[in-house]
């Protein structure tokens, strides 16, 4: 066992880190028994078919190009704001509304000549404007869309431009992104203002590439990044200090943070393994919860959720909200976990003979958004 500067620690040494790792596995214990507690009476799903989803709607983009992204967000419309939806193709993005009959109409258009869509960034707490990046296998745009007052012009701002490897919708109406030259890497906080203009702030790079970001839930100004060495990184927003680097182990490559909560002084991080092979007899682990001790950098692992037996495929693409959790496999299938149930809940195989593509969950409700890359977007809500 060595310090992060790679100093052989001491016998004493030692015996504190075993001590302080003991002393996170208790916490951990408490704060998940507690929270198991508080969901007792929420009913355990042992039927891994469709029937755990409802099918509410379904969306067909008559565009014909490929679909890549969808996204559910507020839009006011005539003075009255609706949860509507945002879908992705190669060369253009479409906001529809929904209409009384459970049907849905296509509002706006915003169409791209030159670089395509690569995904959808939404703003989680902005009305009428949503983000995209553009580019081939990696990014190399990111635009804000937006209409004018009377919804009469589509518009499109260039935001940034580069190599750039994450980015991701904030709250308090900010929007954060890292890339890298060959020099350095930047880390970069842009804040809309309610009047169009945008104020930028950057962040204190971490020598490694940032592959994503999550926000912190219940700690204000708090920002985590996953890079390209398996380690986490954490920012003060307020200062754009970089607080701390910690490294989450070496057991999955590539892990994808996709969210972080603050509970008891700890962090709780839910990260998917792409690169995880199949294993026995647990199966295939998708998804997984570490601890980790911020003032420490100690984490552990808590728990890996797997494919049920019998299910094979690794992690495509998925989205994390509240306690669930999604994955598209690459069989084509999608699952759902209960994070705090620790169990796979539903699976959705694929549909007509088209394999799944992308999932997200809505913005604005507790609705599943699944979409096929024919164009087809069906919305589901958990039964």
């Amino acid at each position: 066992m060595e310090e992060p500067s790679g100093k052989p620690l001491s016998f004493e040494e030692k015996e504190k880190l075993k001590e302080k790792l003991a002393f996170l596995k208790r916490e951990y214990s408490k704060t998940l028994a507690r929270l198991q507690t508080e969901l007792a009476d929420v009913p355990a799903c042992d039927s891994l078919n469709p029937g755990n989803l409802q099918l509410v709607s379904k969306l067909k983009n008559p565009s014909g190009s490929c679909s890549v992204d969808v996204s559910a967000m507020w839009w006011e419309v005539a003075g009255v704001k609706e949860p509507c939806i945002i879908t992705a193709c190669e060369y253009a993005v479409s906001l529809w509304k929904p209409l009384d009959t459970g049907q849905w109409e296509k509002m706006y258009s915003w169409h791209f000549a030159e670089v395509p869509v690569l995904q959808i960034v939404p703003m989680p707490d902005v009305c009428n404007l949503v983000c995209v990046a553009l580019g081939n296998l990696e990014i190399r745009e990111i635009r804000a869309l937006l209409c004018s007052s009377d919804g009469g012009c589509e518009q499109q701002v260039l935001l940034r431009t580069g190599n750039i490897h994450a980015v991701l919708g904030l709250t308090k109406r900010r929007l954060v992104s890292s890339s890298r030259t060959l020099c350095d890497q930047q880390v970069e906080i842009m804040t809309f203002a309610e009047g169009g203009s945008e104020e930028k702030q950057f962040l204190m790079p971490p020598e490694e590439t940032v592959l994503t970001f999550a926000e912190v839930q219940g700690t204000q100004e708090a920002l985590l990044g996953t890079t390209i060495m398996n380690n986490i990184v954490i920012w003060n927003l307020k200062t754009g200090q970089l607080l701390k680097k910690m490294h989450i182990g070496d057991s999955y490559q590539a892990s994808v943070c996709h969210k972080a909560y603050s509970e008891m002084g700890l962090l709780f991080v839910v990260l998917s393994h792409p690169c995880a092979k199949e294993r026995e007899p647990s199966g295939s682990p998708v998804f997984q919860l570490i601890a980790i001790n911020p003032k420490t950098a100690l984490s552990v692992g808590v728990m890996l959720y797997c494919l049920p037996q019998g299910q094979a495929g690794r992690f495509l693409e998925g989205d994390v909200k509240d306690h669930f959790a999604a994955a598209v496999l690459t069989s084509g299938t999608i699952a759902i976990w209960d994070l705090l149930l620790g169990h796979c809940t539903a699976l959705l195989p694929p549909i007509s003979d088209q394999n799944w593509s992308f999932v997200k969950w809505s913005g604005t409700d507790s609705h599943l958004l699944a979409g096929q890359k024919d164009g087809n977007i069906f919305v589901y809500l958990i039964s």
